[in-house]
């Protein structure tokens, strides 16, 4: 597939233009299924993902309700609380997360990845659909590829994407998204 503002006229424009539309989302909520794994482990279950301007929450829940968590983050730092009621705070999520799973997740990069877009910062690189939506970008050490697409509220939203750095995979199935677009 052609890389972006090669080969295609206009494709690049499409996904400015879609990017565009999506940073006028106030905020938006996802559920869906969540997988993540190493080379020494992993775990997978259901995700509901919150995000709004004052903060987000992710609450989780694996299967049979084992490994539940709900992470919680805004202008105070971030808290993750654990199934077992143990919780811990941090300055930020890409902190805690860093302390609690030993992975340097870029949280604030997956909520820009999530919705098909590039986190701010240069990508590596940047593979893109005829329609401008991503096919699969190169950032801050991690590849993305986007697998689906679906129409939400007139925005098109990725519905299957999978996130990879070494042996460590972040994979989210979207079954549903909630928007306030704040446009009518």
């Amino acid at each position: 597939m052609p890389r972006a503002g090669e080969a295609e006229p206009g494709w690049l424009e499409r996904y400015e233009a879609r990017a565009t539309e999506l940073a006028s989302l106030e905020q938006w909520t996802l559920e869906g299924r969540l997988a993540v794994s190493d080379a020494n482990d992993g775990g997978s279950g259901k995700l509901r993902w919150q995000e709004a301007a004052d903060g987000r929450r992710m609450d989780f829940h694996g299967a049979l309700g084992r490994g539940a968590w709900r992470l919680v983050s805004g202008s105070a730092g971030a808290e993750l609380e654990l199934a077992d009621g143990s919780s811990f705070r941090a300055a930020s999520v890409a902190e805690l997360v860093r302390g609690q799973l030993g992975w340097n997740i870029p949280v604030e990069a997956l909520s820009w990845w999530v919705l098909g877009l590039e986190a701010p910062g240069q990508p590596e690189t940047r593979y893109l659909n005829d329609d401008g939506t991503l096919s699969s970008l190169g950032q801050q050490g991690w590849k993305i590829e986007y697998d689906r697409y679906r129409q939400v509220d007139g925005f098109t939203l990725p519905s299957k994407l999978t996130a990879r750095q070494g042996e460590k995979t972040v994979k989210l199935a979207i079954r549903q998204w909630e928007l306030d677009a704040g446009h009518e």
